[in-house]
């Protein structure tokens, strides 16, 4: 049996192991659900039309996106910004149905993912600009570009684990933790960064431990890989420093071995200065940013990119207490996040789990029994390499995401780590201690048991349901008690407002209702036992310029609530809008009188029509 297992080639466990799991992943994972994916998946479709420059308007920043991806992505993006929004499976099936039609378009806003280059999204763009020729579903169009993301990366890694000399097991093992294998199942630039990374160090290494000489061939796929790193994300070209790893008698000569590099270096610095340029380019401050929109685009409410510099240089030792602190103050973000960390960040794992693989991988990394020795001054290369780009991570977010001065960097995802970390477990290589057994027996009962928790926690938040009580109606306003109230789906609920329907114009059936300045009101609902935590969720189509869905509550110790939207969703090809918002309620207070209610605050008629609406309670709100 153990023969059997000693046969096991660390590159076919993976490929099956990452096929098992990825399968395991998209099934409990739906769509937009990996951090920022949604402006992600906006950026990848503007390059796959052909736009690799982002657009940008005298105080907006984004592109053209066609209106039809507002009813796919929109509850979505609810559940990625509320926690208690769950799903059906039905849901996520029906999404099928909504067609992708790349004709009318509106501007929308992705500030936060404009600064990435085509590179970062290349296996994603290759499938959207595939499937998007054809009569194709909205559901088809996103889940091709995740599907071509997944491949890459696990074509990349195939590669990888086959390039390297050391250490195959430990990297394979590194490379089937959740969170690289979540990134690599959504739109985000993790997935290239993170291959692009690891087939560097792969190469590195086999140059290190090779007896071939270093050829031109070579130096120019290192300059390749290198020149696309800077320009996918520039926080990891500090890995230039593993090629000084490259034993000088590998080389034709010393001068040969330092114009490659120095070729390497320079071309990459040129190539992010140039993408730089476009960035700034097109930077805008959030102060300055259309006020319209410059809520839930993405963007960091203080931050000042410009300011934020002259602060770092005016105070010399400034940034290294930001080092210091951003690493000791809570390194449980980031030590969890590169474990595993899913949703926005917010769907951790237990606690034991993330010190057992831990404790396990540092076990790996101490005792796999590798070929070659690694040396003191390799150890030292990898740490600075891995450190150096820590610290380009650090000043990347702070600059663009902290307040001036804020003195800590709040936002080291785990994620960021995925292509660093591996650097520092080579450092517990030694010779004093091997391991007996075969490697995958340590691995596959490992991935099993995190992936086993991953799937459960990650089903638990997107497709449980965990309220105790919940109110839900829908109203066509076809039918009517004499001229008072209209009869719900709910037969112990009736709506008030009547009164106003008219059959001039609707959505469905006969009948709308039809809201004037002299009667702003319809669709009434009221009730009692408003508190903090219940899921509001509530939608209708209106017709005509303004109009609003509102809740109003009042309690006894607390000031009145009033919550009041008019973000239009999609429009269909007869002119009708949907309203469609999901609110938590935040107010620590309990509302004995609130009233939800369609709104017409303008000075002309609007119609309304199809109206729903639910609220969800939850214990230990």
């Amino acid at each position: 049996m153990l023969n059997l297992f000693n046969r096991i080639k660390p590159g076919n466990f993976f490929v099956f192991a990452a096929l098992l799991f990825g399968m395991l992943f998209n099934l409990v994972t739906p769509p937009l659900q990996a951090p920022d994916e949604l402006n992600h998946f906006y950026r990848a479709y503007q390059i796959a039309e052909g736009h690799f420059l982002p657009e940008r308007t005298s105080n907006r920043l984004g592109g053209q996106i066609p209106v039809c991806f507002n009813e796919f992505v929109t509850p979505y993006n609810f559940a990625a910004t509320n926690l208690k929004y769950t799903f059906d499976r039905k849901d996520v099936l029906n999404d099928f149905d909504i067609k992708f039609n790349g004709e009318k378009k509106e501007f929308r806003d992705f500030p936060s993912t404009t600064t990435y280059s085509a590179i970062s999204y290349l296996p994603q763009v290759i499938g959207l600009f595939i499937v998007k020729q054809f009569d194709c579903s909205m559901a088809t169009l996103y889940y091709a570009g995740r599907l071509f993301s997944f491949i890459f990366w696990l074509l990349i890694m195939y590669i990888v684990i086959n390039l390297l000399p050391v250490y195959k097991w430990l990297f394979t093992l590194l490379i089937l933790l959740p969170m690289n294998l979540y990134v690599a199942n959504a739109y985000s630039a993790d997935g290239v960064n993170n291959c692009l990374t690891f087939l560097l160090i792969a190469l590195v290494l086999k140059h290190i431990f090779s007896e071939s000489k270093i050829t031109t061939k070579d130096i120019f796929i290192l300059l390749l890989i290198i020149t696309l790193l800077s320009l996918a994300k520039f926080v990891y070209i500090s890995f230039i420093l593993l090629l000084l790893l490259i034993p000088k008698e590998k080389f034709k000569s010393q001068f040969y071995r330092f114009a490659g590099i120095g070729i390497i270096l320079i071309s990459s610095l040129c190539v992010f200065f140039l993408w730089s340029r476009v960035y700034m380019a097109n930077y805008i401050k959030i102060a300055d940013y259309d006020q319209q929109y410059k809520y839930n685009i993405g963007l960091s409410p203080c931050a000042d990119h410009v300011a934020q510099k002259e602060y770092i240089f005016n105070h010399p030792t400034y940034f290294f207490k930001v080092i210091y602190h951003s690493i000791f103050d809570h390194p449980q973000t980031f030590l969890k996040g590169y474990i595993g960390a899913f949703g926005q960040a917010d769907i951790p794992l237990p606690d034991w789990i993330y010190i057992l693989m831990y404790t396990c991988i540092i076990l790996l990394a101490a005792t796999e029994v590798n070929k070659f020795a690694i040396t003191i001054f390799q150890k030292f290369i990898f740490f600075c390499a891995a450190f150096c780009a820590f610290v380009l991570i650090l000043l990347s977010i702070h600059l663009m995401w902290d307040c001036v001065g804020e003195g800590v960097v709040d936002l080291v995802q785990g994620r960021y780590l995925i292509p660093i970390f591996p650097l520092l477990f080579i450092l517990f290589y030694n010779k004093k201690f091997q391991l007996k057994i075969a490697p995958v027996l340590l691995i596959l009962p490992l991935m099993m048991l995190i992936y086993i928790f991953s799937v459960k926690y990650i089903y638990n938040r997107f497709f449980s349901e965990s309220f105790f009580s919940k109110t839900e109606f829908y109203c066509d306003a076809e039918s009517n008690k004499a001229d008072v109230f209209f009869s719900t789906t709910d037969q112990n609920i009736s709506l008030e407002g009547a009164g106003s329907q008219t059959n001039l114009d609707q959505r469905s059936g006969k009948f709308s209702i039809l809201l004037s300045p002299e009667s702003p009101y319809g669709f009434s609902y009221k009730f009692k036992d408003l508190k903090e935590g219940d899921l509001i969720e509530m939608e209708v189509w209106k017709k005509g310029e303004g109009g609003f869905l509102a809740v109003s509550a009042k309690g006894e110790a607390c000031k009145d609530l009033f919550i009041a939207d008019k973000n239009i969703v999609l429009t269909d090809k007869n002119g009708w809008s949907k309203i469609h918002r999901v609110i938590t309620i935040t107010e620590k207070c309990d509302f004995s009188e609130a009233v939800f209610f369609a709104w017409n605050p303008g000075k002309t008629n609007v119609y309304f029509d199809d109206i729903k609406f639910s609220i969800k309670k939850f214990p230990h709100n």
